[in-house]
């Protein structure tokens, strides 16, 4: 019966957090702060992570469309003009585009496994580590929060050395060593990711800038090849 009226009184803990009743005692501003970069990483990453796979997706269905594109235009160029010069350019401006599509979607696959899929993995590797952690570490925060709130409860109605009180701070200072212990544990794993996250990404953005640079350095020439060839021409 004592166990379960405990657990009850931590469910309404948590149940009053949520609601905005109430908030940690035993968080000091440093750990809440902690536990909130996380809650914004996570957003962040997950945001990062879908918006970038819907735009890696729209990515290859413009590259489909553009090599569709230039199969029409290479198709009216080859027998229905009979401008050979026209013809010739419809002809160049069709496969020089398919040429660009081909980098482009080269590009695009390069850029998903060099960024996208990076920041999907570390939000299944990393990202989870810290929240299992301050999950770990909400469990005994709860309990010990719980706690600190009844030994308030009683002081208000007890004497400061009654049995009660008494007994109260002692189960306060056993379950805080349990609560500085997960701390410790998750300010450590959130110093970590923090470190990880940092280095990773400057890792993973300089492989994605290289790889849109050599695309539109490829693309670039390209065009210039077709726009020389066409400045020869006599419309």
């Amino acid at each position: 019966m004592k166990n379960f009226t405990k657990k009850l009184a931590e469910v309404k803990q948590q149940t009053m957090e949520k609601m905005g009743k109430t908030e940690s005692h035993a968080d000091n501003d440093a750990t809440k702060e902690q536990k909130e970069k996380l809650r914004v990483i996570k957003t962040e990453y997950a945001q990062i992570y879908s918006v970038g796979k819907l735009y890696a997706q729209e990515t290859e269905k413009s590259t489909q469309q553009g090599s569709q594109f230039a199969d029409a235009l290479a198709q009216f160029g080859t027998g229905f003009v009979s401008n050979e010069q026209v013809s010739e350019a419809l002809k160049n401006v069709g496969v020089q585009l398919k040429s660009v599509e081909q980098a482009r979607q080269s590009c695009n696959v390069n850029s998903v496994q060099s960024l996208i899929n990076p920041v999907g993995k570390f939000q299944d590797t990393e990202i989870k580590k810290a929240r299992d952690s301050k999950h770990k570490q909400d469990q005994i925060r709860i309990r010990y929060d719980t706690a600190l709130e009844k030994l308030q409860e009683a002081k208000k109605k007890n004497d400061a050395n009654s049995l009660k009180v008494k007994g109260l701070e002692n189960e306060c200072n056993e379950i805080k060593v349990e609560y500085d212990t997960v701390t410790a544990e998750f300010t450590q794993t959130m110093d970590n990711l923090n470190q990880e996250m940092n280095r990773q990404l400057v890792e993973e953005l300089r492989e994605y800038t290289l790889q849109q640079l050599a695309f539109y350095k490829q693309a670039a020439a390209l065009w210039e090849e077709t726009s020389d060839l066409l400045s020869s021409f006599q419309a």
